[in-house]
């Protein structure tokens, strides 16, 4: 039997369903997209298998993910957030700002970093008003960002419909979400496949402020 606070709080239902070590980090990792099993594991460094099982099960008994088929042609299941799961976005994001301050002097020793984590990040950072679909490529991970005028989307995988491609390490494209693209650029650290006009946009998209989820980079320090 789960563990319950056995109050009658909005709140403190929430935390019965999400309050346990890892839950809202699979949340984060299937904002990002489906994911098999073994994809989770692989993410989410520290987590025993055992462990994995039992979060993923609760997390289904709680209407929080669902298991669907892969996409074809690929075979198996992959997990996925429900409707109510996607809910959670707001307070990952809100989460995360707050967290920001105990992230100052750049990632400790062993710390991961993600470029996953910091699109993620980039969404409450993103400016609005553009319209545009890029590709952005980190040695064998791929991940498609869309700019509506009013929100950015972002999920980990190929474009089909690409404005421009992207392609650099995690610090270069870690730069491009703080302003940085251009000079990147021409230091030969981004490589652009698309319109000039469509990269400018995409430069200049973002607040350069609150990047957090696990990324930090000061100018000419890496990551």
């Amino acid at each position: 039997m789960r563990k319950t606070y056995r109050q009658h709080c909005g709140l403190a239902r929430a935390l019965d369903a999400l309050g346990e070590r890892w839950t809202l980090l699979v949340v984060r990792q299937l904002l990002l997209g489906p994911r098999r099993y073994s994809e989770l594991s692989a993410e989410l460094l520290g987590i025993t298998t055992n462990l994995l099982a039992k979060r993923l099960r609760e997390m289904e008994s709680a209407g929080i993910v669902e298991r669907r088929p892969a996409p074809p042609p690929a075979r198996g299941e992959v997990y996925a957030l429900t409707e109510a799961g996607r809910e959670l976005e707001p307070a990952i994001m809100a989460l995360g700002r707050w967290g920001g301050r105990f992230m100052t002097g750049g990632p400790g020793p062993g710390d991961r970093v993600d470029l996953g984590w910091a699109l993620l990040a980039s969404k409450r950072r993103y400016r609005g008003g553009v319209s545009l679909v890029a590709e952005l490529r980190q040695g064998d991970r791929v991940f498609e960002l869309e700019l509506e005028p009013t929100r950015a989307l972002v999920s980990e995988g190929p474009s089909s419909r690409a404005d421009l491609v992207v392609v650099g390490d995690l610090p270069a494209l870690v730069g491009l979400l703080r302003g940085a693209g251009e000079q990147l650029r021409e230091k030969g650290a981004l490589q652009v496949s698309g319109s000039a006009t469509s990269f400018r946009k995409l430069t200049r998209a973002f607040a350069d402020r609150d990047l957090h989820f696990g990324v930090v980079m000061e100018p000419g320090s890496g990551v």
